[in-house]
């Protein structure tokens, strides 16, 4: 392990007080060590800034302009302030596994034509319980990767000069991360490392307003051209699939079936005792 190697990661911040320091310190304490920490504030307007400057650690560089212009623009920012050679992905309400920077930084320095590599999560709820997992997959045609989002987003690690050449699309705020794999995917190498890095926050309460309109973006996204390859039927069935998944939202939002939905939505791998044991591991992290 080259331990020379500077790392960047990112958060893009908004008001998340309430999570914000089991993020920080999940990153801080990592077994990986030689990192800034970019975080760039998209105009908070809870303790979010105050909590950052509880830590007084120089690889903390954090960046305020009172502005908000939404997650890509930020995302677009951090790239840009990059110094490290690779650029690590994480939102400002999950948690790191321990050694997750230190295992995708041995991936990547030990499989050199990989641009961008992700993994699987344990699903969190709001109170740091254990509520499921979700496994990781590369979609394997282009058809595929349209129904399915290459990445869960914050799990992901790449080379910089990647996320330089390809960036966020800064029009497509909630699908900005679809869009980005989807147009880059044919000139690019992705892979997944299958075991869980990442503790991501996705709790009971299904939020309808969020998802219809991350699914409005990902209908901008299927109405562009070249997207589905000028195949006029499909694009307008794909189209159609998403206002569906609109409707069938709306109802589960209004009937209270939050939790029959958020729960198959994560339990696609590793349930019961598998579960139990990352309850310790979490436990270890936080306490």
């Amino acid at each position: 392990m080259n331990e020379n190697i500077l790392v960047s990661i990112a958060i893009p911040l908004f008001n998340a007080e309430k999570f914000l320091s089991f993020t920080l310190d999940s990153i801080l304490n990592q077994t990986y060590q030689n990192f800034e920490l970019i975080i760039t504030d998209d105009g908070s307007t809870d303790r979010s800034i105050e909590i950052v400057n509880l830590y007084n650690d120089p690889r903390i560089k954090l960046y305020i302009d009172g502005m908000n212009k939404g997650i890509s623009f930020r995302l677009n920012q951090q790239i840009d302030l990059a110094k490290g050679k690779y650029f690590i992905r994480m939102d400002a309400d999950d948690i790191m596994f321990k050694d997750r920077i230190e295992k995708q930084i041995n991936f990547l320095e030990n499989n050199p034509d990989v641009d961008v590599v992700g993994s699987s999560a344990v699903i969190i709820g709001d109170n740091n319980e254990i509520i499921g997992y979700r496994s990781a997959y590369i979609p394997q045609s282009y058809d595929e990767a349209l129904k399915k989002s290459t990445f869960i987003h914050p799990t992901v690690a790449g080379k910089t000069t990647w996320f330089r050449k390809y960036k966020y699309d800064e029009g497509l705020i909630g699908a900005e991360d679809f869009d980005l794999w989807l147009r880059s995917r044919e000139f690019s190498v992705f892979q997944i490392i299958k075991e869980p890095l990442l503790f991501y926050r996705d709790p009971l309460k299904f939020k309808f307003k969020t998802y219809n309109f991350r699914l409005k973006q990902q209908r901008k996204i299927f109405s562009k051209d070249g997207y589905l390859k000028k195949n006029n039927i499909k694009q307008k069935k794909i189209i159609l699939i998403s206002y569906i998944k609109s409707f069938l939202a709306f109802y589960i939002s209004k009937f209270g079936l939050d939790n029959y939905y958020i729960a198959k939505r994560n339990s696609n791998s590793d349930t019961g005792m598998a579960l139990k044991n990352y309850e310790g591991i979490l436990k270890k992290i936080i306490d």
